[in-house]
């Protein structure tokens, strides 16, 4: 039916994660996109900046704990390693109202190195981030009874996998996004 390619550009500085006030453990990010006019056209960001991590995402809440020993004192801190984004709104289409029901959408993440499922870094190709993309289900949002049309949109939740990042900073890749009828 349609495909769509965004830009993602993820920053993940550890360091300021650590400076930065709690958050939520799962952020929405709200777009304006141009509303489509034709059937089946696709709109969708060119490219889209996900803000960074924060303290509260990284850090697990905080637990009192006593140090006994040695070992406990030498302990490493415990971190959480997924990391989840909602883009509710990433993409809108109008379609006709009687195929509202029969929509789904697929989303193929690559990083900028080529390498599928995750981020390239912005500073050394080679390194990667895994990235999982849920489809989040998708909404009509009006209609237009005078062209039997709706206008819908969709979205993604990503999980971010950091169990396994070997350097700090600023990770990118490529969704493309196709939207189809069942």
């Amino acid at each position: 039916m349609s495909n769509q390619t965004i830009r993602f550009q993820s920053c993940f500085g550890m360091l300021l994660a650590l400076l930065a006030w709690p958050q939520p453990q799962v952020v929405a990010q709200s777009l304006n996109l141009p509303e489509p006019t034709q059937i089946y056209q696709l709109s969708t960001p060119q490219q889209l900046t996900i803000p960074p991590q924060q303290l509260g995402e990284i850090l697990p809440a905080p637990v009192s704990q006593a140090v006994t020993n040695e070992q406990d004192l030498l302990a490493p801190p415990q971190f959480q390693t997924v990391i989840t984004r909602e883009l509710p709104e990433l993409w809108q289409m109008r379609v006709p109202i009687d195929k509202v029901g029969s929509l789904y959408a697929t989303y193929e993440l690559r990083a900028e190195n080529g390498q599928n499922n995750g981020f390239s870094s912005n500073y050394r190709s080679d390194k990667t981030m895994r990235v999982v993309v849920e489809p989040l289900p998708i909404i009509e949002i009006s209609r237009d009874e005078n062209t039997n049309t709706a206008l819908v949109q969709g979205g993604a939740r990503l999980q971010f996998d950091l169990a396994n990042v070997g350097i700090a900073g600023g990770y990118r890749g490529v969704i493309t996004v196709t939207v189809n009828q069942h």
